[in-house]
């Protein structure tokens, strides 16, 4: 079969043309006949050029012509098959083949094919027929059935689709010739879908539009400004009307057309046409009518009115840290070896939080309870036992911290929580719900958050500002915050323009949208604005539009590391009380009281820490209280104090009655110096040198340390003072576990 170069060159002069014509070349300078095919050999791979094709072939041609360029039929479709399927008399048939058959749409060949087998009582005979088979021309059979699928068949009518759709039907080849216009180099290491993706966010920002339309060649600009004029599509017969554009210079305005990914030529009903996507038009439409750029405003724009829906923000991390330290006294949280909750206690406790999941890779379980966990730690209000004794695990247990941090109020635990927010890499934040990475080199995300309270200081609390006037400023401050220069890096890659803008918004301005609504939100410094009020109503988290800064936020924002540590105001007076003890052992806080709230966590369970909080004592709950340093003195003195009335006589008889069989042991591991006489160990408890050592008299000659001292420093003292120092058995403190060594006494 011949291929289309071979059949070409046995044209003659005059059918030669009605080709040209056919694919649209008309007007093409004649500069020899070679020439012109060279032109043709590439414009039958090409389906806009193959659109001229049909609007030139009569109606009985494409339907002749569709049937033959499927994927079926293209190993060759029988002659007399198709002229059934066409529905034509034999000479209209004769007729259509005759004529794409002269214009090289499809050739004609007759080959032996087996027929039926005839059967007889001997044997069966196998018979060979002539068969004439139609085949369409290899080079142009993908650009023709492109174009004829839109002729003939509505879902595939560009018209109606999305600029993303259109885009997700190019080779990436393609789409790269178009990336090259948005300053996208080729060879980039982005997927097929965020390449479309970046090029539908730069047509849709302020002046991204705009920027792509002045890269026009000046007639092509005025046929798009006018395109937009007369809405988003119109019929081909009136662009060459308005236009008057042969063939060659209408290819030629497509194709540049196409190359911007602003308009697209279809057929739609049968009719070519020439169209802009309808998700893009309204900016494009926008951007034609404009003589500059548009003036986009500077700083943080305010809001005339509230947003539909508002989600407000009541700290949960706040509450939530003081739920994980209730649960650290009620039970003995042992960490697993990858530094987990164990799943039967992180049952137990994650109803109660109410911070957002986090999830440091995909297919991961949530890390938010691990991160609370964490953040403890960095703060002193919890710590990870250490364990003396071969066999018993490390727990959780109270920071050195905790007592402090208990007499806070609220605005004074934000602050501090927000200090260690800044600078704490274990503190995942959530990213914003269209996050996509175009660099994950020389990127340092942690400078966002200096970033963003840098804004948040100049806001006004009450006062809703959009989140796109926040990104704007982030964005005229300075895009590359986030990325520090490298020795490698070109000027162009940092140059403000609309591609890097509509990179700038998927990643780094996804990284501050998130910021905001997750971490910044849970400690309770903004409130978030929705103009969907349905996702305002929903725990699912979404990009807000709006934010206000609350005036919560705006005290911790004020407050620097100079300011006086702030204490709750004392509960001593009836008027500052908030715990309402009830006769079912149940314990309400009416308001958020925190130095209340902590001093009842280790003998009180909790159920739900929040505006109102409320917990239980139990018989369980209490006895942990005693485990843990607190007796029934002390603890009905902390609810007498704390609470609005007396206690009811039924509660302070139950719980004295729980802790009378109550029974502890405490078991330490000490150093026992025996010293010569009484008077030695008198000397030495009296010793300033030794202050720091905590010697304790146990009997006249004997004295106890703990085991947590250094023995070398210790021995060194005792033998400048004079005193023969020997060691009797393994006595090896922790610090000297591996660096003692013993000499032999004096």
């Amino acid at each position: 079969m011949k291929t289309f170069r071979q059949a070409l060159i046995q044209c003659t002069t005059q059918q030669l043309e009605q080709i040209f014509h056919l694919w649209g070349m008309s007007g093409l300078p004649v500069k020899g006949p070679q020439s012109r095919q060279d032109v043709l050999l590439r414009r039958v791979q090409d389906p806009i050029a193959a659109r001229f094709v049909w609007e030139y072939l009569s109606p009985d041609e494409r339907q002749v012509l569709y049937r033959i360029l499927g994927h079926s039929a293209r190993s060759g479709a029988k002659r007399d098959v198709t002229l059934k399927k066409s529905q034509l008399s034999e000479t209209s048939f004769e007729a259509v083949i005759s004529s794409l058959k002269r214009l090289l749409l499809l050739s004609e060949n007759t080959v032996k094919m087996r027929s039926e087998r005839a059967f007889t009582r001997s044997k069966g005979v196998t018979t060979l027929e002539d068969v004439a088979l139609l085949y369409p021309y290899m080079e142009s059979v993908d650009a023709l059935y492109t174009a004829g699928k839109e002729y003939f068949s509505s879902k595939s009518d560009r018209s109606t689709m999305t600029l993303d759709k259109i885009l997700s039907s190019f080779y990436h080849g393609e789409l790269d010739i178009i990336a090259k216009h948005y300053n996208i180099a080729a060879g980039s290491y982005y997927t097929h879908a965020e390449l479309r993706s970046i090029i539908e966010d730069e047509l849709v920002l302020p002046n991204g539009a705009f920027e792509v339309l002045q890269r026009l060649d000046p007639p092509i600009r005025d046929l798009f400004k006018w395109l937009c004029e007369q809405g988003d599509k119109v019929s081909m017969q009136a662009v060459r009307k308005h236009t008057g554009f042969d063939d060659t210079t209408l290819l030629t305005a497509l194709h540049q057309l196409e190359e911007y990914a602003l308009a697209f030529d279809t057929f739609s009903e049968q009719e070519r046409v020439l169209f802009i996507p309808s998700n893009t038009y309204p900016s494009l439409k926008k951007a034609a009518a404009q003589n500059e750029p548009e003036v986009v405003p500077t700083g943080l724009v305010s809001l005339a009115s509230p947003p539909p829906g508002e989600r407000i923000s009541h700290t949960p991390f706040v509450y939530d840290l003081a739920v994980i330290i209730g649960a650290m006294y009620q039970q003995n949280i042992e960490p697993t070896q990858a530094g987990k909750v164990p799943k039967r206690l992180a049952a137990k406790i994650h109803p109660m939080l109410r911070g957002q999941p986090r999830f440091k890779f995909m297919d991961e379980e949530d890390a938010y309870m691990e991160i609370l966990f964490q953040i403890g730690q960095e703060l002193g209000l919890v710590r990870l036992s250490q364990a003396s004794l071969e066999g018993i695990k490390a727990r959780y247990e109270p920071g050195l911290q905790l007592e402090q941090w208990s007499q806070l109020d609220v605005t004074e635990q934000t602050r501090r929580l927000l200090q260690c927010w800044t600078r704490s890499f274990g503190w995942l934040d959530i990213r914003g719900v269209n996050f996509r990475q175009y660099d994950p080199y020389y990127w340092n995300p942690m400078a966002a958050r200096g970033s963003i309270l840098e804004q948040l200081q100049k806001c006004t609390p009450g006062q809703w500002y959009s989140v796109a006037s926040l990104l704007q400023t982030i964005w005229d401050k300075d895009p590359f915050e986030l990325r520090p220069v490298q020795y490698n890096i070109r000027p162009a890659d940092r140059r403000k323009s609309s591609a890097m803008r509509a990179r700038w918004n998927s990643c780094e301005g996804e990284v501050y949208i998130g910021l905001l609504s997750s971490s910044i939100y849970e400690l309770g410094i903004v409130t978030l604005g929705y103009q969907d009020r349905s996702l305002a109503e929903t725990d699912q988290f979404a990009n807000p539009d709006a934010f206000m800064l609350t005036d919560l936020g705006a005290a911790v924002l004020a407050a620097d590391s100079t300011t006086p540590v702030k204490t709750a105001a004392s509960p001593l007076s009836n008027g500052n009380r908030s715990l309402v003890l009830q006769p079912n052992f149940e314990l309400l806080l009416l308001r958020p009281d925190m130095p209340t709230l902590y001093s009842l966590l280790p003998f009180a369970q909790v159920n739900q820490v929040d505006m109102v909080s409320r917990l239980t004592l139990t018989r369980a709950s209490v006895l942990r209280g005693m485990e843990a340093g607190n007796d029934i003195e002390q603890i009905l003195r902390i609810l007498e104090e704390r609470s609005q009335k007396e206690i009811p006589q039924n509660v302070a008889y139950t719980l004295r009655d729980w802790v009378k069989l109550y029974k502890d042991v405490r078991i330490s591991q000490v150093l026992l110096l025996e010293v010569s006489s009484e008077a030695v160990a008198d000397e030495l408890c009296s010793s300033p040198k030794l202050q720091t050592f905590n010697l304790r008299k146990l009997t006249p000659r004997v004295l106890v340390v703990s085991s947590d001292i250094n023995l070398q420093e210790l021995r060194r003292i005792l033998e400048k003072e004079g005193i023969i120092v020997r060691f009797s058995g393994n006595a090896v403190s922790p610090q000297n576990r591996y660096a003692l060594s013993f000499g032999r006494p004096r």
